[in-house]
């Protein structure tokens, strides 16, 4: 009697997936036999699975013979018909050996090689996050330092079209700066240059030699320490400036002509943010950089 094994059954002995197994016999020309009681079975004869085995140098796990086909089948027909809870024999463990995987090599190659590609991906993406992070705090800075370059040359170029050109030539006359005053009088403006003026915010901004420079567009620079009673005298005598500090910059504006609270405004990336200064007897150095310091923090979120 020609002996049989279901496909399955022959995979396990071969320690392969079924799908290889058919592979291997539609290779080697191999036709599938039906159950002699249960035709839905598709077996492999011990003579076909032995010569599979020998063409891919496959070891067989177990002598085909030694199983008759009747002893396999059986208890699978009987198992499909009856289900019992903890009483699976060893014929049936083997049966539903097919419903585990067995990858192939090439397919394990692939699976390996996607997942390293996905990892590849993942970096790529924190990698060009970084970078795009880094190019907007470049692209920062560098507007930064061309406002600062750009404010101070026009706080120069006001205090010099401001004082009058005697005032330059003092020194080399020898008379001092309140007799060309008392001899020569200011140069007279242009109504609407004198308004534009007049509109133009003072300067408050922390120099490279480490002090505070102030600079009024009507007056010029103004000597006055930080933190003393012409400081703050000062400060109620106009409605806004700005601040360049150690921290960062703003402008200042009062609530209104007759208040003395003061507020802070920044424009960053086209976004308004503003902070409360304090009344006017509230801005010092100290308090004017913990603002700015303050604003400044907001360009590091974004």
């Amino acid at each position: 009697m020609l002996t049989t094994l279901p496909v399955a059954d022959s995979a396990r002995l071969l320690g392969i997936h079924p799908k290889t197994l058919h592979h291997w016999l539609a290779q080697a020309n191999v036709p599938l036999v039906a159950h002699p009681t249960d035709a839905r079975i598709k077996c492999v004869t011990e003579e076909h699975l032995q010569q599979v085995a020998r063409l891919h140098g496959r070891p067989l796990l177990s002598a085909v013979s030694s199983q008759p086909l009747d002893a396999v089948a059986a208890p699978l027909v009987a198992s499909q018909e009856i289900v019992r809870p903890l009483q699976i024999n060893e014929v049936q463990s083997a049966s539903l050996a097919y419903l585990l995987p067995f990858p192939s090599a090439p397919e394990t190659d692939l699976i390996q090689k996607l997942s390293s590609l996905e990892t590849k991906i993942v970096t790529l993406q924190e990698q060009l996050a970084q970078l795009a992070l880094a190019l907007l705090q470049e692209r920062e800075r560098s507007v930064e330092h061309r406002i600062t370059a750009l404010e101070t040359t026009l706080a120069e170029l006001m205090k010099k079209s401001i004082l009058p050109p005697s005032l330059a030539n003092s020194q080399a006359t020898g008379i001092g700066p309140e007799r060309v005053y008392s001899l020569h009088s200011p140069q007279q403006l242009h109504p609407a240059e004198q308004d534009t003026r007049s509109r133009l915010p003072a300067l408050i901004e922390y120099s490279a030699q480490g002090t505070y420079v102030i600079i009024s567009s009507q007056q010029g620079e103004l000597h006055l320490a930080p933190d003393s009673v012409e400081w703050f005298a000062w400060f109620a005598t106009i409605s806004s400036f700005r601040f360049v500090g150690q921290q960062g910059r703003f402008t200042a504006y009062r609530h209104s002509h007759s208040s003395r609270s003061w507020r802070a405004h920044r424009v960053i990336h086209q976004r308004s943010y503003k902070q409360t200064l304090g009344v006017t007897d509230q801005l010092t150095i100290l308090r004017l950089e913990q603002v700015a310091a303050a604003l400044q923090s907001h360009m590091a979120l974004l």
